[in-house]
């Protein structure tokens, strides 16, 4: 079983490098199934029916999302989508999906979303907490966890909590490809944070000229994205029955 895994698909430039290399990297490695996150795959953040569409049309399997998952106000259609998964921490009240599960021939696969709450805003329930809620009662053959968060202790230590009990913690949320991609003593796969696909001269994305004000002034402004830039491609592909996990790190 081969899954690909495509890293925070960021705005139109994002949309414009998963255009111009998803099929090339698809063919390439022949994955059996396909997971994107997408939560900042629109101009306004969040993912649209129209581009959860397309890409299904096209392969993807299941989106993943983060923080900012309900960032659109349409978000309430959007998590009501068959394929779409959002951090199984915000609580029980909230809109969406914990947790789907997909029939691949005679295997089920599980893809769970889970956000940190190291450095990040919203107050969420303790991710390793839930963690243990939903393994009690998914009984796939597979399990994936994307963990969407800011700090790589925390990444950590989840992956150590959750060795041997899901077959791949894939790290997202800070754009920046990490160079760890490691098999845990258990078994289990992981890499710290999978990068992003979109601007490669950004800042995670954002405009180089508003990132910098930003942090000259202190004045805090809402991130806009980079509009120019030569593009990047971050992908991680997970072979689950030979235990490997390999970076895809395409540079333009």
């Amino acid at each position: 079983m081969k899954i690909l895994f495509i890293g925070d698909i960021y705005n139109e430039l994002g949309q414009k490098a998963f255009d111009k290399y998803f099929l090339e990297v698809k063919n390439q490695y022949k994955p059996n199934f396909i997971i994107v996150n997408g939560e900042n795959i629109e101009k306004t953040n969040g993912l649209s029916e129209k581009t959860y569409k397309e890409y299904m049309a096209l392969g993807v399997n299941v989106f993943t999302l983060g923080n900012h998952a309900f960032s659109r106000t349409d978000y309430k259609e959007v998590l009501d989508l068959p394929y779409v998964v959002r951090p199984a921490n915000y609580g029980k009240y909230t809109a969406g999906k914990e947790y789907v599960e997909i029939k691949y021939n005679d295997k089920k696969i599980a893809v769970i979303n889970l956000i940190g709450r190291i450095f990040m805003h919203d107050p969420t329930d303790n991710p390793f907490v839930k963690a243990d809620e939903l393994l009690e009662k998914i009984t796939a053959d597979y399990i994936i966890i994307d963990f969407h968060a800011e700090a790589t202790s925390e990444k950590y230590a989840l992956a150590y909590y959750l060795d041997g009990r899901v077959d791949a913690i894939i790290g997202t949320h800070t754009h920046v490809p990490t160079a760890d991609n490691i098999v845990l003593p258990k078994g289990t796969l992981y890499i710290s944070d999978v990068g992003m696909t979109g601007a490669k001269y950004g800042i995670i994305g954002g405009s180089v000229e508003q990132g910098i004000r930003k942090f000259i002034t202190g004045v805090p402004e809402r991130v806009k994205p980079e509009k120019e830039s030569v593009l990047q491609f971050n992908a991680v592909l997970l072979d689950l029955v030979n235990k490997k996990i390999e970076r895809i790190n395409i540079f333009e």
